[in-house]
């Protein structure tokens, strides 16, 4: 069977349901996940680094169709207080398939739903694993702030020191 390149391809219901039943998805896209639970920035900004990671490069139409596809606000007839699980991981990873690739999009969108469903249960919407990466991104920058303030210092001293001898 063909690849379907780009989302045109995919645009009739037909030819989606057709491939739909032509691919294997993760047994986790059958659950349905609140979307209205989720930290929207936080999975945003999420989004956009994995997809710059595929690619190799900043692609904001990419990021925000991808951003879009998992995270979709709401209308302005939508009642806010309703929770909306119109999200479909299967259709969304198919429509990524034109920018990313297959393996790349089956990767991306299984690993992002994974993450979706278990923040869905955190009190503030985001995932633990974030948390954890956000962590350990900022003791690497205070552990380099504090290398670089501790060379500086040794600098200034060897400084003064040498102005003294002089």
């Amino acid at each position: 069977m063909p690849t379907i390149k780009g989302t045109s391809s995919i645009a009739s219901d037909h030819a989606l349901q057709k491939q739909i039943k032509a691919t294997t998805f993760p047994p986790n896209f059958t659950e349905k996940c609140n979307i209205g639970k989720l930290h929207r920035a936080v999975f945003a900004r999420h989004i956009e680094r994995q997809v710059e990671s595929i690619l190799g490069f900043e692609d904001e139409i990419v990021s925000s169709t991808a951003v879009n596809l998992f995270l979709p606000e709401r209308g302005p007839d939508e009642d806010p207080h309703a929770d909306f699980w119109d999200v479909d991981p299967r259709r969304a990873q198919l429509d990524l398939v034109g920018f990313l690739g297959e393996e790349q999009s089956a990767s991306f969108a299984a690993g992002l739903w994974t993450m979706m469903l278990g923040a869905q249960d955190c009190p503030n919407g985001v995932p633990r694993e974030l948390v954890e990466r956000k962590k350990e991104e900022m003791r690497r920058q205070r552990e380099e702030r504090e290398r670089r303030e501790a060379e500086e210092r040794a600098q200034a001293e060897r400084r003064a020191a040498a102005a003294d001898r002089a």
